[in-house]
């Protein structure tokens, strides 16, 4: 799930941004001249006002599991937010009826650690809480986990000019660790990574490569997500978490003004993660930008 937003759109150089691109220059986490777009498979690492939702489908052994997840953010200063979020899941396998319904509830705040401009630099710290048998019975888990995060975004655009084709290339990642409240079950330690390529920055910064709509708001991206065991090791061998599971999600980013729209493939990284590609598609809607003056804006400052 994916939480935790802070919009920047400061002065001067995003300023400069805004001008020059003013699809992109709207968009969510900001850094300088850069546009993170909102990871798919892991938190980005920016405060901000949205509603984002996520759809996925993937088959392991026989199992499909399709999962749509829900998620509001909300900042009650311009570097301080909390959110909700919940996932509805759909779970099939041959032999056994099919299982459907609510994952437990997650609760969240998080704060905007840094943003530094010039480097294309942003950092936030976040803390949740998925709450215990608030889901549908059967689905949900009767313990609570707390997970506290870091994530991060980096530009490349201070590269030099002799490697001005590097400068739209960006890196994004996130790590967490999940702490469930019951000693039985795992603690798993969840890192993401991403790899983006800005069509919008190559255009507006670099050079004018004359591809339009819808190309020109595109950032390729490439995702990277992995869980593993953190700890007890004879806990997640009862539970059946001692093997790493990931994957890796090559797919693309279209940026808007209010919104923008992603799909990635979804392929396992490890025999553990499953033996077949499944899909991710997601859409995040901008509040900051659709309402800036009520459920976009802070509610302090």
């Amino acid at each position: 799930m994916r939480q935790n937003k802070l919009k920047r759109l400061g002065v001067g150089i995003v300023v400069s941004a805004a001008l020059a691109a003013p699809v992109a220059s709207w968009a969510h986490a900001v850094a300088g001249m850069r546009v993170f777009p909102a990871t798919m498979s892991f938190d980005d690492p920016g405060v901000a006002n949205e509603f984002s939702t996520n759809y996925s489908q993937t088959k392991a052994d026989g199992v499909t599991t399709k999962n749509l997840g829900l998620a509001y953010s909300k900042t009650i200063t311009k570097r301080f937010g909390l959110s909700v979020a919940s996932d509805y899941n759909w779970i099939s396998q041959p032999g056994t009826p099919n299982q459907s319904g609510w994952d437990n509830i997650t609760v969240g705040a998080a704060y905007q650690l840094f943003v530094n401009g010039p480097h294309e630099a942003i950092g936030m710290l976040a803390l949740s809480d998925t709450l215990a048998n608030s889901g549908s019975g059967g689905m949900d888990s009767n313990y609570s986990t707390v997970s506290p995060e870091f994530a991060f975004g980096k530009g490349m655009g201070d590269l030099p000019w002799s490697m001005r084709y590097l400068r739209p290339l960006a890196v994004s990642g996130a790590i967490s660790m999940d702490m469930p409240s019951d000693a039985t079950q795992p603690r798993m330690l969840n890192v993401g990574v991403s790899l983006q390529y800005s069509i919008p920055y190559l255009q507006s910064f670099v050079k004018y490569a004359g591809l339009k709509a819808p190309f020109n708001n595109m950032v390729p991206i490439v995702e990277y997500t992995m869980s593993r065991c953190a700890g007890n090791y004879s806990v997640c061998q009862n539970s059946g978490n001692l093997d790493a599971t990931g994957s890796v999600n090559p797919g693309v980013i279209w940026v808007g003004k209010y919104y923008q729209l992603g799909i990635e493939a979804q392929i396992p990284a490890t025999r553990a993660s499953g033996n077949h590609v499944g899909i991710l598609v997601g859409i995040d809607v901008y509040l900051d930008d659709v309402l800036p003056h009520s459920l976009g804006a802070p509610i302090f400052g």
